[in-house]
């Protein structure tokens, strides 16, 4: 994908990731860097070549999934909005086609919980990717008497999977939960519209999205 490596390589892009982390840094959020889009970007891949999207559309989730964050240094509220304007100007600027443009600035608009509609499979797999992306590596501080409830539940997850089964068209995603760190109520207390969010995309894919914590079946 010559385009997705184009703009991993633009200096613009690195600088508004770096920035967009830096602002959530200070106000408290979990990383959300190069690791946190790089790890969305490769999840993204993976889903839009199990659920069988076509090679334009994989294109389209990897870049958005690259980019979906990039507006968060302008603030936290509406970055899916401020971030798909900016991915729109900068993936202009660099000639990329105005309908691959148009996928990517759509899925980012749309793939904040708040938003609640999605409109296309590019959309469905952004939400997918970077929902399920929780984990304790994205957890700035060691310190545990120094978390939140969103630290608790990040460092408590030793290990996050997003498995798709075609044949059941089914979504899966599995979590491996320290339980002394966090609880499994904690979780859904903090990420219950996350995975709301979720059930939502996979049914765009066509498929059911199912939750699986510590070997038991929850959803």
């Amino acid at each position: 994908m010559i385009e997705f490596e184009k703009i991993k390589n633009n200096n613009d892009v690195q600088i508004l990731i770096a920035k967009s982390d830096e602002y959530l840094k200070s106000i408290g959020y979990t990383a959300h860097g190069l690791e946190h889009v790089e790890e969305v970007a490769r999840r993204a891949e993976k889903i839009a070549k199990d659920t069988e999207l076509d090679e334009y559309d994989i294109k389209a989730s990897c870049i958005a999934a690259y980019l979906h964050d990039i507006g968060n240094f302008l603030g936290r509220e509406n970055h899916q909005l401020s971030g798909a304007l900016i991915a729109f100007n900068i993936l202009k600027e660099m000639n990329i086609d105005i309908n691959l443009i148009s996928k990517v600035a759509t899925a980012i608009a749309s793939h904040d919980e708040t938003n609640g509609e999605i409109t296309d499979k590019v959309s469905a797999v952004l939400i997918l990717a970077d929902k399920s992306h929780v984990h304790k590596n994205r957890v700035r501080g060691k310190d545990p008497s120094k978390f939140d409830i969103h630290d608790r539940v990040n460092y408590a997850v030793q290990e996050s999977e997003l498995l798709v089964s075609r044949d059941r068209r089914e979504i899966w995603l599995n979590l491996i939960i320290d339980v002394s760190v966090s609880t499994v109520m904690d979780y859904f207390e903090i990420f219950l519209n996350r995975m709301l969010l979720c059930r939502k995309a996979a049914n765009v894919l066509g498929y059911n999205f199912h939750l699986k914590i510590n070997e038991l079946v929850l959803y």
